[in-house]
């Protein structure tokens, strides 16, 4: 019985040898570590102009829904049979969240345009032939009908019917609006 050290710290990911085994010098294991691992990305045609190496992504993990921000570490110059490019992102796995082989999403962000004044997006509703917010004005709560300009995922710019600094909700705005629409609705002309 021999004692066998590995050259690095990691996890044996496959083995090649059985105890008893002649192994003549050939490799008995393959040792990987986990600590720190990629995920690469498949990067299609309409967007390769635009994912660059160091822009910021956030991975999200199938394993646990959780996310991590992280920087595109390099763009492959050469495209795969589908024409997309893979883009590959080093993350931190220390807590191993990410389990090699397995997939993520992720979100690249491929531009930022700061606006003055933006609500969430789900603090939105119809109202009649308008998109409203329910601003609130003392205790009580009034329809705010809005002029909208750009939009993310979660955000959207106001470009007018709301005063920068005024409450409004932005979250489960519907139990709002079924009050409103209940006692009669308040709004701006």
């Amino acid at each position: 019985s021999y004692t066998i050290k590995a050259p690095i710290s990691g996890v044996i990911t496959q083995r090649d040898a059985n105890p008893g085994e002649q192994t003549s010098g050939r490799q008995l294991f393959t040792i990987t570590d986990t600590l720190s691992v990629w995920a690469d990305l498949s990067v299609f045609p309409a967007n390769r102009a635009r994912v660059i190496a160091g822009a910021p992504v956030t991975i999200t993990a199938a394993t646990d829904g959780q996310s991590v921000k992280s920087t595109i570490a390099r763009v492959n110059v050469q495209a795969e049979a589908n024409q997309s490019v893979t883009a590959r992102v080093v993350l931190d796995n220390s807590d191993g969240r990410f389990l090699p082989g397995t997939y993520v999403t992720a979100e690249v962000t491929v531009g930022t345009n700061p606006v003055p004044l933006a609500v969430k997006r789900a603090g939105l509703q119809a109202f009649r032939d308008f998109t409203v917010v329910y601003a609130q004005i003392g205790n009580e709560y009034e329809v705010r009908m809005l002029e909208l300009g750009r939009q993310d995922r979660e955000w959207i710019e106001v470009l007018g019917g709301l005063d920068p600094g005024t409450r409004y909700v932005s979250e489960n705005s519907y139990l709002v609006k079924a009050d409103i629409e209940k006692s009669g609705a308040s709004h701006d002309h």
